[in-house]
């Protein structure tokens, strides 16, 4: 073989070997990575937050009784069932641990909740007129709250003080009283309880709307009157004011 045969030759090797590596070296390429997808963060019911309410009050259940001193008491008389719409504003504090949500929470409503009625006491007043109201005109709220929270959806329970401006008023006349009347007023802010529970849904980051129910009792308390004029005339009377009532309400709030 010539020299210039093995140059051939060689020259032949190596652009078959050249080749090979050229391929291999784009064999071993990285492929190109796809951008991975954000990652969604989770939500916190954390934080301060404002809001307003609107609700409505059903079956109360004051029943109304008198005593009179040296008589005796007339006992259910009739029942004072408040109802009513009434609407307001909510402020509160959540802070989240884990999937627990403990918060704190007051609101304060403009009430038009309330009943009355006019009945004849047949029994032990024989025959009297009575004539009854209850109505609330403001009360407000002050409650812990305890939730569990799936994401932006919290179911939670609720419970604590209650206090509100209850018109409270018993008058009666004939029956026993004759041609006197006896008069219990009371127009007072009362304090008493309130438990309920409800559900919440956050439709974005800053802005929620709730659904809630709560039972709220402002107490007892006795209500004093004097027969004015006929046979009974200066006779102590009294009565038990116990207004209560269940409501629903709906509620948007805006968390900070």
């Amino acid at each position: 073989m010539d020299i210039r045969n093995a140059l051939k030759i060689t020259t032949a090797a190596l652009a078959l070997v050249g080749s090979m590596t050229l391929a291999h070296a784009a064999d071993l390429a990285v492929a190109p990575v796809e951008p991975a997808a954000p990652i969604p963060y989770a939500f916190s019911w954390t934080g301060f937050y404002v809001g307003a309410n609107v609700g409505y009050g059903f079956a109360g259940d004051d029943e109304v009784g008198e005593n009179v001193d040296g008589v005796g008491y007339a006992t259910d008389i009739e029942k004072l069932q408040l109802s009513g719409v009434f609407g307001g504003a909510q402020v509160g504090y959540n802070y989240q641990m884990g999937e627990f949500v403990f918060g704190l929470e007051a609101d304060i409503q403009a009430s038009g909740v309330k009943d009355d009625f006019s009945t004849v006491e047949g029994g032990l007043l024989g025959g009297a007129l009575v004539d009854a109201k209850s109505e609330v005109n403001w009360f407000g709220t002050v409650r812990p709250r305890l939730g569990f929270a799936w994401d932006r959806a919290l179911i939670y329970a609720t419970g604590g003080l209650a206090f509100g401006g209850v018109d409270y008023s018993v008058k009666s006349t004939g029956g026993i009283y004759g041609a006197g009347t006896v008069s219990m007023d009371n127009d007072d802010t009362l304090v008493g309880w309130t438990a309920g529970a409800g559900v919440e849904y956050a439709f974005t980051d800053n802005l929620t709307a709730k659904l809630e129910y709560k039972y709220v009792n402002f107490g007892s308390q006795t209500v004093n009157g004097f027969v004015v004029g006929g046979p009974l005339d200066g006779t102590k009377v009294s009565t038990k004011e116990t207004p209560d009532f269940h409501s629903v309400l709906i509620g948007i709030n805006y968390k900070f």
